[in-house]
């Protein structure tokens, strides 16, 4: 059965009162936490809301980069905010960013550093692949299906698939889509990042149905005993509702 995730970050408290109430009806199954910097002051309403958690560190735009030497001292202060909501929350897992602009070297050698000073969230933890080129145009690292590879391998970790960052790669190297989704397959994902978008260079999160995704494939390589986080926009700060047409068009999708 398909485990959905709602994603959110935790500066959304005005999401709070809905995700309940979405979540009493069942309309998905966990929400997937965007820890944002310094907002570690919302976990106890977080902790409230009484429901499966999976984590997103920050990433590189908010501040955490693990390519990059300069920032190891940055880098574990944010992961120790993680940490915090880690412990709080008790999630099925906690997803990172490999960095951009920087060294897939240092990146293993971060991640490991975050195993020594954090050993039971690292335990949880499940590295995502970028799209090659960031929205910011920076080279994101981690967007290969061999740099994954390499990094899985390096730092003994989990991974989580986001066909839309996959995509954007196979169109910036010129491969079959279909084929860079097969090698990222058999790194048997723990996770999902599922969104519509566009064959481009570059990540949308478009609703589902409004991309040119082959939706009913991507679903179908889906392990329907994995997490798959719904990563569609939000057309309002303070509804939902463009998110239980999006579950309700992966049900379909899915046939379940």
């Amino acid at each position: 059965m398909l485990k959905i995730g709602l994603k959110i970050w935790s500066t959304n408290l005005q999401y709070i009162p809905i995700a309940r109430e979405l979540f009493k009806r069942r309309v998905f199954d966990y929400i997937e936490l965007f820890t944002v910097p310094g907002s570690i002051g919302t976990l106890s309403s977080w902790k409230q809301l009484a429901v499966p958690y999976i984590l997103h560190a920050p990433h590189s735009t908010a501040g955490l980069n693990p390519s990059d030497a300069a920032c190891r001292e940055k880098n574990i202060e944010l992961a120790r905010e993680v940490e915090q909501f880690f412990y709080g929350l008790m999630p099925w897992l906690v997803i990172f960013h490999p960095g951009v602009n920087g060294r897939l070297s240092e990146s293993m050698d971060q991640f490991k550093s975050f195993g020594k000073n954090f050993p039971a969230m690292y335990d949880k933890v499940v590295i995502e692949n970028k799209p090659l080129i960031g929205l910011n145009n920076e080279t994101c690292l981690g967007a290969s299906p061999e740099e994954v590879k390499r990094l899985l391998e390096g730092t003994k970790r989990g991974f989580c698939l986001d066909f839309n960052h996959a995509i954007c790669y196979s169109v910036c190297a010129g491969k079959d889509w279909k084929n860079v989704l097969a090698e990222f397959m058999e790194l048997k994902p723990s996770m999902y990042h599922l969104c519509d978008g566009f064959f481009s260079v570059k990540d949308d999160h478009e609703h589902l149905g409004a991309g040119e995704f082959d939706l009913p494939y991507l679903i179908k390589l889906i392990d329907k005993d994995k997490p798959v986080s719904l990563e569609t926009k939000k057309d309002s700060s303070d509804f939902l509702e463009d998110f239980v047409l999006d579950v309700k068009k992966l049900r379909e999708y899915a046939g379940v």
